[in-house]
């Protein structure tokens, strides 16, 4: 495992020890459940909430749908980019948590809220990018294996950036983890389902570029963390900023 990072360390030119600098990018993100029969109304209540009150700078909204896994059918919205700083300047000005009240709450049983930062030079988006569904696979990363974990990732990111990938990745880091395993997400971005089926020959690329297969790969990866489930999902645009009126 030392000597595979070494290798990769020198082909990728990073610091093991680099921390995150200070311009980071963080979205909070809440889990609705549509309560049974209210799948309707929440989206309205939604609509009418976001495009009153989430439109621009740290308070835009996004929202998917979930279409996997034990939370299919609710929705995730998600607020930013925004800063720590930016949870200080809560919306107050007309009435935004009575209309939440009104709008949001009696629809949907709310699941957890997080708070996701993409990790420093963590990201690749291919220019005029508009991801329409993405693929999260969630990771618990080990005791100690931290810097081991990011070095293996950003090969990723190294490799979406030369060869201009068509599809967007991002690896975030949850910053308050509570336990249940989702410590980092590895988020593709893709503009269509069709995208999934596409061979891009992935592996056979990463192997050219770096020396290491792919069972070497996931041998030090697995060493470096558990898989913690999988999920996939898709935009809602009438819910989103910039949607249409769909």
């Amino acid at each position: 495992m030392k000597n595979l990072l070494f290798v990769l360390a020198l082909l990728i030119g990073i610091n093991l020890g680099a921390q995150e600098d200070d311009g980071y990018v963080m979205y909070q993100t809440i889990l609705l459940k549509p309560l049974h029969e209210h799948g309707q109304e929440l989206r309205a209540g939604l609509k009418a909430h976001n495009d009153k009150f989430h439109q621009e700078g740290a308070q835009a909204v996004n929202v998917w749908q979930i279409n996997s896994g034990p939370n299919s059918g609710s929705l995730l919205w998600v607020k930013g980019p925004l800063t720590w700083t930016d949870m200080d300047n809560p919306i107050e000005a007309g009435g935004h948590m009575d209309d939440w009240r009104a709008n949001v709450v009696p629809h949907a049983e709310m699941g957890s809220m997080e708070f996701w930062r993409v990790l420093d030079g963590m990201s690749f988006m291919p220019d005029g990018f508009a991801p329409k569904m993405i693929q999260v696979r969630y990771f618990d990363i080990k005791q100690q294996k931290g810097n081991n974990a990011r070095h293996l990732a950003s090969t990723h990111i190294k490799l979406y950036t030369e060869k201009n990938m068509d599809m967007g990745l991002q690896i975030m880091s949850n910053q308050a983890p509570s336990g249940d395993g989702r410590e980092w997400a590895m988020i593709w971005f893709h503009d269509s389902w069709a995208s999934l089926d596409k061979d891009r020959n992935y592996w056979d690329t990463y192997e050219e570029m770096f020396g290491i297969d792919r069972r070497e790969y996931f041998e030090g990866w697995n060493e470096s963390a558990d898989y913690s489930g999988m999920e996939l999902m898709v935009l809602v645009p009438a819910l989103s900023v910039g949607g249409s009126d769909e």
